[in-house]
């Protein structure tokens, strides 16, 4: 493809990787928002500082060859949100997210970006890899952070897809235990065990709800609902009196869970949602736990593939073969 011209405040990022994420096949499928012809998908992506646009105020001090992370989350950094430190509600972020609307994505050899999304990564740490820190790390880690979590409290984590098991990684690094992972996939259940999971459990096999409560009989603390199409049924169930559940799955237009009022009040539940992360503040952030060895993307990343066979990636995910998977382009 044609570099794009970049426009003023842009930086111009050749791609290194994109993610493969189940939110594009909601976008694929239209059941997020319509996607015109010609725009391009891919909202997870790390790569190399090729040029700095005019107008470029770079706090950064970013250079041509530079190895950076690429938020698609890219606030205007002067609302009353961004200036409370909630800057992943932006309203401006809301109509220009690469990969998903008003700015295209990843899934190609460039991209121009506003530069408030582009954030330098630390040596040593692997550009390739690194894309799942501004999607699924970054999620994950935002995640938590909404719902409190902190070291000794427990766990549930619903779905091993690359958001749940970036929370397994994250809620290990930050020392919460039981941990309790679930799924239907089996293999995804045997993988996340490496990335810290104390428990897995099933829910094809059995009664889920029982088996977690063989581990934790008064349920978990923090229950994360990670699935695409999130229905809060199995973490009503199991979570603690006092609890909190943190739902980041988008769904689909129109979809909704059940949560009965009396439940909700006698458990004294907080239910909360998480759009995102913060740019500035969470991928710093995790950039910095990858650099330090506390978090290893290569155990999360279980599949690469090249460009040409980027719907052989799309097919496999939703299959459930994958942690992660990436698309190298560069």
């Amino acid at each position: 493809m044609e570099k794009p011209k970049l426009s003023e405040g842009e930086i111009l990022v050749r791609v290194a990787s994109s993610g493969v994420c189940h939110s594009d096949i909601h976008l694929l499928r239209s059941e997020l928002l319509p996607v015109q012809e010609g725009f391009i998908l891919g909202h997870e992506v790390s790569g190399w500082v090729e040029e700095i646009g005019p107008g470029v105020t770079n706090p950064y001090g970013l250079a041509p060859g530079d190895p950076v992370v690429v938020s698609w989350i890219l606030p205007c950094g002067k609302c009353r949100y961004c200036a409370t430190g909630r800057e992943n509600y932006c309203a401006v972020s809301y109509s220009r997210m690469p990969g998903i609307i008003g700015v295209n994505g990843g899934h190609a050899d460039y991209l121009s970006v506003p530069e408030v999304g582009v954030i330098p990564l630390r040596k040593g740490v692997d550009v390739h890899l690194a894309a799942p820190i501004s999607c699924a790390y970054g999620t994950a880690y935002s995640a938590l952070k909404s719902a409190d979590a902190s070291p000794s409290q427990s766990i549930v984590i619903i779905g091993t897809g690359g958001v749940g098991s970036s929370a397994v990684q994250l809620a290990s690094a930050m020392g919460m235990y039981p941990i309790v992972a679930v799924d239907v996939v089996a293999n995804k259940l045997e993988k996340v065990k490496g990335l810290g999971a104390s428990h897995v459990v099933s829910a094809s096999t059995g009664d889920a709800s029982s088996l977690i409560k063989e581990v934790l009989p008064e349920g978990a603390d923090v229950v994360y609902e990670t699935k695409p199409n999130p229905d809060l049924q199995l973490a009503q169930d199991v979570v603690s009196r006092a609890g909190t559940i943190v739902v980041t799955g988008l769904g689909s237009q129109g979809s909704s869970f059940n949560v009965p009022t009396n439940l909700f009040v006698n458990k004294g539940l907080r239910i909360v949602g998480n759009l995102g992360y913060r740019p500035r503040v969470d991928i710093p952030e995790l950039v910095t736990m990858v650099a330090s060895g506390r978090l290893d993307p290569s155990r999360l990343v279980t599949h690469q593939y090249e460009p040409e066979r980027i719907a052989e990636a799309y097919s496999n995910l939703e299959k459930g073969l994958h942690l992660r998977a990436i698309v190298n382009w560069n």
